[in-house]
């Protein structure tokens, strides 16, 4: 097949295979390698740089931007959650936990058909959270089903994830017939039931049970690393403020509060409160560190510490865990990088990563999406980091009134939707009116609009639009496709066909990114169809849910990356209850593909 390859399409097949590399060893940020490819094909004479850049200056990167303002939007005015909160109960009233699956799955689905998956699933979680406590019902059975169902939604509109824009814009530098706004709804209605039903029968046995009966900290296995010490008149500490005590900092030791004789307890205290003879001082710490601690400073240790209830979480003080959601500024991140205590006031307890706890040297954990923290904080600044979204608080959350600003998101997206499904005009256009229109408007503050874009996801998209048209032009897809064919040449039936690109497509999906596994398939596909001369819609619409079905690892979407730390959940968890899933669904759309989209002769 590769045998008489010319110099660009050698280097083409060696850039795509480093970056799939670089893709499933998790070497590289996405968006870094995504640049890197652009740099490479562009400095290599592959691409020229106006062909090497144009991905960036795409429609399918504005409709992207734009959507994630209309996500912003919605979750500022609370819509998402006022939506899921009505479908769901809200906790109101006691329902069975497979039904309760079921319904997870179609609402994540509904609203992931004009959102961003990532946001709903970010949305969704607290509300979750609080549910799953109202109900007594493990939040490990029910945040799957959020982001399985939030990836079938994506496939009920184009809008409905990167992926399908990405394949989009593709279509449309090969010259095939682009997809209209709703044109595979049909198709992404019927797997989202299949889904949502999956988890009220089969599904729901495999869902793992995870942390029952558990409070926050022993989950974090706080009481190992927190201790008590009394403050003597010996001690160097004496009338000094806790900003003054450099051997906490150095010793990485927090001080969580004081407990002052006959006076309140002082709960995360500020760096200004000074530290008196007779305080007793609730201090966080490898055990050993705290022992040199006390020998340093004349401090004697206590054995009254109660960190499940007064001691760590009184008044306005609170105890609450967290996650880090996709886009947030710490990803990738250290604690002491961003200088998280100085500049939120809100001291991190622990830090569980892919369900291992981390409770020391929290100042150098790198940071990933999905983590999950144990924050104490004054609900003051709890609450400021709320509106920020750095990280996802996960307590129940006061919804606000319904007023305005959800009124206005709703009429501009129903006018957006109208004018891209009547024709009115182009859906990227139709798209970045819009948010024009909720900036304008004050629905969205023009600061929170250009935070609100993840711009990791554009890079990606940008740079996988270069990758697939230097495999187009150099007539890789070509290649590949006649060597497909020549696999099925066994058997002429659409089924097989079907098949061969509906796997071909989840597999790579697994391996590297929906985004990259669309992009590249969906050429391959269109060649195949070219070749046989038969419609190819069937081909591409295999593709598009295929790239959607990532199921089967915690990494293969963010989505699922998110729900790792507050479900509690291991790789194996995604591979016991998505590989049935995926086999299901795989075994259904080779049925109903060649009858929604008939595969004919041209």
């Amino acid at each position: 097949m590769f045998e008489n390859l010319d110099q660009s399409q050698l280097i083409v097949l060696a850039t795509l295979a480093v970056s799939l590399l670089l893709f499933v060893t998790d070497a590289l940020r996405y968006d870094l390698i995504a640049a890197l490819i652009v740099l490479v094909l562009a400095l290599s004479g592959t691409l020229t740089p106006e062909q090497a850049f144009a991905g960036f200056a795409d429609p399918a990167v504005v409709l992207i931007a734009s959507m994630y303002i209309f996500s912003r939007a919605v979750n500022r005015w609370g819509l998402a959650e006022l939506i899921a909160q009505t479908l769901l109960g809200g906790g109101r009233r006691k329902t069975s936990e497979g039904f309760l699956a079921f319904r997870v799955t179609a609402v994540s689905g509904l609203l992931s058909s004009v959102l961003s998956n990532t946001g709903v699933v970010a949305t969704l979680i607290p509300v979750l959270s609080s549910l799953s406590r109202k109900l007594k019902i493990p939040v490990s059975r029910l945040l799957i089903p959020l982001s399985y169902g939030s990836l079938f939604g994506g496939l009920l509109t184009l809008i409905g994830t990167s992926t399908n824009v990405a394949v989009n814009g593709q279509l449309r530098e090969m010259g095939a017939t682009p997809l209209g706004l709703f044109e595979f709804s049909g198709l992404g209605l019927v797997l989202l039931l299949a889904g949502s039903l999956y988890f009220l029968g089969p599904g729901r046995l495999l869902l793992p049970n995870k942390r029952q009966g558990e409070t926050l900290t022993e989950h974090y296995q706080v009481p190992k690393f927190i201790t008590e010490v009394l403050v003597e008149p010996s001690s160097t500490l004496m009338n000094r403020t806790v900003a003054e005590a450099p051997q906490f900092h150095g010793q990485g030791v927090g001080v969580l509060g004081i407990v002052r004789p006959g006076a309140d307890t002082i709960l995360a205290p500020g760096p200004y409160n000074r530290i008196r003879s007779g305080d007793v001082l609730i201090v966080q710490g490898e055990p050993e560190k705290l022992v040199g601690l006390r020998k340093e400073l004349g401090l004697r240790e206590r054995k009254s510490v109660e960190v499940d209830g007064t001691r760590l979480d009184s008044g306005d003080v609170q105890l609450v865990e967290a996650v880090l959601p996709a886009g947030s500024p710490l990803n990738d991140r250290t604690l002491a990088e961003t200088d998280f205590r100085a500049r939120t006031g809100i001291n991190v307890l622990a830090v569980s990563q892919h369900a291992r706890v981390q409770p020391t040297k929290l100042g150098h954990v790198r940071m990933h999406v999905g983590d999950s923290l144990l924050l104490q904080g004054h609900e003051r600044d709890i609450e400021r980091m709320r509106a920020s979204r750095e990280l996802l608080i996960l307590d129940e959350l006061d919804l606000a009134p319904f007023g305005r600003g959800a009124m206005l998101t709703i009429l501009i997206l129903g006018a957006v939707l109208a004018a891209a499904a009547f024709g009115l005009a182009d859906l990227a256009v139709a798209a970045l009116a819009g948010a024009t229109a909720l900036v304008l408007t004050g629905v969205v503050r023009p600061d929170d609009a250009s935070r609100a874009v993840d711009w990791s996801v554009l890079l990606l998209v940008g740079g996988m639009l270069a990758l697939g048209t230097a495999f187009e032009s150099h007539g890789l897809s070509s290649i590949v496709s006649e060597s497909l064919l020549q696999f099925g040449s066994a058997t002429s039936s659409p089924h097989f066909l079907i098949g061969l690109f509906l796997v071909s497509t989840i597999v790579l999906t697994q391996l590297t990114t929906n985004v990259t596994a669309g992009v590249i398939m969906v050429q391959v596909a269109v060649e195949s169809a070219r070749t046989l001369a038969i419609d190819d819609r069937a081909f591409i619409m295999a593709v598009v849910s295929g790239a959607s079905m990532a199921f089967m690892s915690p990494v293969a979407h963010q989505a699922n990356t998110m729900v790792v730390g507050p479900g509690d959940y291991r790789f194996r968890d995604f591979l016991r209850v998505g590989a049935p899933l995926t086999l299901i669904v795989t075994a259904l759309e080779i049925v109903i593909l060649p009858l929604m989209w008939p595969i004919t002769k041209l």
